[in-house]
Formats: C-alpha cells, structure tokens, sequence
C-alpha cells in the first residue's frame, strides 16, 4: 500500500471514530523525525489538516531550540 493509499485509509476509518487520532498520529510521527535533527519540544509542535479538491493539505509549525550535532568520523 502506498503512503497517499494509507493516509485515506486512516483518515477516512478514524475520522468518524476519532478525529484527534489522525492528528496524533502525524505529530508522533514528525516528532520522532525532527528529533533525530532538532532539539525540540512535542507540545509545541502544531498540525493542520485540510482537504483542498481532494487533495490533503498539512501543515505543521515547529520551533527548535537548537540543531543537534552529527557524530562524524575524524
């Protein structure tokens, strides 16, 4: 299944069940991206989520306190 096939399928199952699901889902999801580069905080990261002519619009606003270094070889 691919990505746009299974985010209609959460949506559509979770929309009417619960609808806050879908949002905590992604922002999970982000979090633990953006934090393998960013130092940031879970309860400052903001999603939106709309539908615009069948096509999914989200938008997520996050603050970072700093970048995280790389460990690299010498």
């Amino acid at each position: 299944m691919d990505l746009k096939s299974r985010l209609n399928s959460v949506i559509e199952k979770d929309k009417k069940t619960n609808p806050k699901y879908i949002f905590d889902v992604l922002k999970s999801d982000f979090y633990y991206l953006i934090n393998n580069y960013f130092e940031v905080d879970f309860d400052k990261i903001s999603l939106n989520l709309e539908l615009e002519k069948d096509v999914y619009k989200i938008t997520i606003d996050c603050f970072a306190d700093r970048i995280k270094l790389m460990k690299t070889l010498p």
